[in-house]
């Protein structure tokens, strides 16, 4: 058997079986994978199965999958395919004789930070995700299954689902704009070295700050999180902001030392407008956000808090800050990432018919 994966963005790969025994192939070899040529190769029933893949991939059905559409194939475009296939047979020479059985070439689904998607759903309650596993669900089957059984039957997982939990996603990523933009570039992204600080070129700017300009014309070479442009150092006058990838130090550890000096020995404004903003404002707004942080929230107005919200086996739900800013009205500073984590928290855990309401106003106003 022979899986060749062509242009894939959501969708699987190019299946090729073969149907007679390959010499020397039995099922104690192990799975062989060529980051350098994009592809993986198993022993499968006496054959090789083997799956092709491309750096930059085509995205498929941008209006929408075809209602009937389960389990489907699609034609491959073996235009793109044959260069990938060629340097497969010249890895394993026995390809190029081998008998095929099946190609197969269907769609597959990616996410646009290569993460799975699990968890309760943040509108809905008692609806609960598992998928986004971006071609390696059988893999990670039973981890997976187990997370979310624990889940569902007690509520709470087991492990930090932090990278992984739904509510990560923000509207914004839900768009064919940045779907088809981002969609090329994570298929060959799971092929490249995992440089902790590499980042996304695709769907880029999405969400900027006001002083985003300021910080460019400073030498800032940006990151990306949770949509937003941040600047991750400063690059000297003269020099371009660009990471040169090592598993050593890199370029930039000088700049960001130099930086971080200045932050001890002087006075540094750091641009934290990329923090979730949430205004929680009503007569139960107290009485509600009191029952829910693990600090006393009841302070003077203008006074704020740093506090933990906690589930119900006493672990942390969220790292953040509550500040007074009336008698009934009160702002919350959370990470970039938790955004849609807060909102869901505070809708679960706020009566219904409780005078407190919650606006989202990330975008509204800028940190320093």
């Amino acid at each position: 058997m022979c899986h060749a994966a062509q242009k894939v963005t959501r969708f699987r790969p190019l299946d090729v079986q073969h149907t007679e025994a390959i010499e020397g192939i039995n099922a104690k070899l192990p799975v062989l994978v060529d980051l350098d040529k994009y592809a993986y190769y198993r022993e499968e029933v006496g054959g090789i199965l083997f799956g092709l893949f491309e750096p930059v991939s085509a995205p498929w059905a941008l209006d929408g999958i075809p209602k009937n559409f389960s389990f489907g194939e699609i034609n491959p475009d073996w235009d793109r395919m044959m260069p990938y296939l060629e340097e497969a047979m010249k890895r394993i020479p026995a390809l190029k004789t081998a008998g095929i059985h099946k190609f197969f070439c269907g769609p597959e689904s990616f996410t646009p930070d290569l993460e799975p998607i699990m968890g309760q759903a943040p509108e809905l309650d008692n609806f609960y995700v598992a998928a986004g596993f971006n071609s390696l669900g059988i893999l990670m089957g039973g981890g997976a299954g187990k997370v979310m059984a624990q889940w569902i039957v007690d509520g709470v997982p087991d492990v930090d689902v932090t990278e992984i939990d739904i509510a990560r996603m923000l509207p914004f990523q839900n768009t064919p704009k940045y779907l088809e933009d981002r969609t090329v570039e994570v298929l060959g992204f799971m092929f490249e070295d995992g440089y902790p600080n590499k980042h996304f070129k695709t769907a880029r700017n999405v969400r900027k700050s006001a002083f985003h300009d300021r910080l460019a014309e400073a030498g800032a070479y940006f990151g990306t999180y949770a949509g937003w442009e941040y600047p991750e150092w400063f690059a000297p006058e003269g020099v371009e902001p660009k990471v040169e990838y090592s598993w050593g130090r890199q370029n930039w550890f000088e700049y960001s030392a130099a930086e971080h000096q200045a932050t001890r020995e002087n006075v540094t404004m750091l641009d934290y407008s990329v923090m979730g903003k949430v205004l929680v404002q009503g007569r139960d707004a107290e009485k509600y956000l009191n029952r829910i942080c693990a600090n006393n929230v009841a302070v003077p107005v203008g006074r704020c808090v740093y506090t933990q919200w906690l589930n119900e086996t006493g672990t942390i739900e969220a790292d953040l800050t509550v500040t007074r800013l009336a008698e009934d009205q009160f702002l919350i500073l959370t990470a970039d990432g938790t955004i849609t984590a807060v909102q869901a928290w505070l809708r679960r855990h706020i009566s219904a018919d409780a005078h407190a309401f919650v606006t989202n106003i990330t975008s509204a106003y800028s940190v320093l």
